[in-house]
């Protein structure tokens, strides 16, 4: 493994005290910005999703239980699954876990509580991060809720209970912590991972950024990067690194939490070059107000118009994702054909926007098998929302201060595969 930029110390060999941790993005459905968490007391490891859209952070106790079968808010279906030893996390193995602590708490995910996880316990115990690149980070003293049980809105009308669904094994929430006396905020729940590097001292502000390396060779291959806590590393984006308008706290609806930004315009650039401007729908500013930016999407969301608007063809479901009508081996490699240019205001009136070009074989992040069969190549792209996901992530270097309601985009995906954090360039606040 790579030299570890946090030992238990907590202090990188830069005067800014910082936090860095790994991450991937896996090639495969499901998958989301995601970093290894190494178990204390084995060599098993837990994919952890790295989530700006939530702020909590737990993992699956012993004996936790799946369920579902109905699609109705919070209402028990008969299917039921013993969660696997793969994704357990058993602090009684452990040799510095503190003690269980009770802990009552629910987190909901996807629209409308797609799931909804309940936690019955809290702990602290020294976890080590890793990710592909062979980087390796080891914070001492985390603290982690214990779920015991997972509720999915599936219907399954046949009773058959079969196939499993697929679920999140652990989420570690990255959005701002939320203390607010005002009652349409929805205040942290906890346990929230950066206020509690704060409070160690390991971090010294509540400030982050989040940046991929060059993309891999291969579209099935992994991608990897960083998050680091506590500051932001100026050597890995090409061009300005842009403010852009963003909500405060004390706008964010009951409920919603995470980074928003306005959403931004649209052009679809094709193979020959010619460009084709997506008309951005901001007439719905009840349900599309703005864009969320969220690592812990799979896929990047398109608030058209219209839904003719896009240049690849959309499989018959809308909000199923749209495909590259051919193979993916023929989508363009070089990066200056056949991308999404997305255009971002600055929070400056009077500076340029900022632009981020997301070529569409950054997209091809799975396979569906419908497309597989028509000859396309599935793209984690779909209309209806504005989303700024994971896969955005791998060519947006992203930066924020959540002390000064601050946001910030660069072009990202320029850093060499492995190069992980320069403690030389990085500073403790956006510039």
């Amino acid at each position: 493994m790579k030299a570890n930029l946090l030992v238990s110390a907590g202090v990188a060999s830069a005067a800014i005290p910082t936090v860095h941790m790994p991450l991937n993005l896996k090639y495969g459905a499901g998958k989301k910005v995601s970093t290894e968490l190494k178990l204390p007391y084995s060599d098993g490891t837990i994919e952890v999703c790295y989530d700006l859209g939530s702020s909590d952070f737990w993992m699956f106790r012993p004996n936790a239980i799946q369920n579902w079968g109905k699609n109705c808010l919070l209402c028990q279906g008969l299917c039921n699954v013993t969660v696997p030893d793969a994704g357990i996390y058993d602090p009684s193995k452990s040799t510095s876990a503190s003690e269980v602590a009770p802990w009552d708490a629910m987190y909901g995910y996807g629209g409308g509580v797609a799931k909804a996880y309940r936690a019955n316990g809290v702990v602290n115990d020294t976890f080590t991060f890793s990710n592909d690149a062979g980087y390796s980070t080891t914070v001492p003293d985390v603290e982690v809720a214990m779920t015991f049980y997972l509720q999915q809105r599936i219907l399954d009308p046949k009773g058959e209970c079969n196939p499993v669904p697929e679920y999140d094994y652990s989420i570690m929430g990255m959005s701002p912590y939320y203390t607010s006396p005002d009652r349409n905020i929805e205040n942290t729940t906890g346990p929230h991972f950066r206020h509690h590097l704060l409070e160690q001292g390991l971090v010294e502000n509540t400030v982050q950024s989040l940046w991929f390396e060059k993309a891999p060779a291969k579209l099935e291959d992994t991608y990897t990067g960083s998050g680091l806590q506590g500051g932001i590393d100026l050597s890995k984006f090409s061009g300005p690194l842009v403010k852009i308008p963003t909500l405060p706290a004390t706008d964010i609806a009951y409920g919603a939490v995470g980074y928003y930004t306005l959403q931004p315009n649209v052009t679809f650039v094709a193979e020959d070059g010619a460009g084709v401007d997506i008309p951005v729908d901001r007439s719905d500013t009840v349900t599309i107000p703005e864009c969320i930016i969220d690592s812990g999407a799979t896929r990047d969301g398109l608030a058209p118009s219209t839904r003719t608007a896009s240049s690849t063809p959309a499989r018959p479901n809308p909000g199923q994702e749209l495909a590259w009508p051919a193979p993916c081996d023929t989508i363009p490699t070089d990066g200056e054909r056949a991308f999404l240019r997305y255009s971002f205001a600055a929070l400056d009136p009077a500076a340029a926007p900022i632009e981020i070009s997301m070529p569409l074989r950054a997209y091809a992040r799975q396979q569906d098998p419908e497309d597989a069969a028509l000859g396309w190549c599935t793209m984690s792209l779909y209309l209806g929302t504005c989303m700024l996901g994971s896969p955005f992530s791998t060519r947006a270097f992203f930066a924020a201060d959540d002390a000064r309601l601050e946001l910030a985009l660069a072009k990202g995906g320029v850093a060499e595969r492995g190069s992980g954090v320069d403690p030389a360039h990085v500073v403790d606040r956006i510039p």
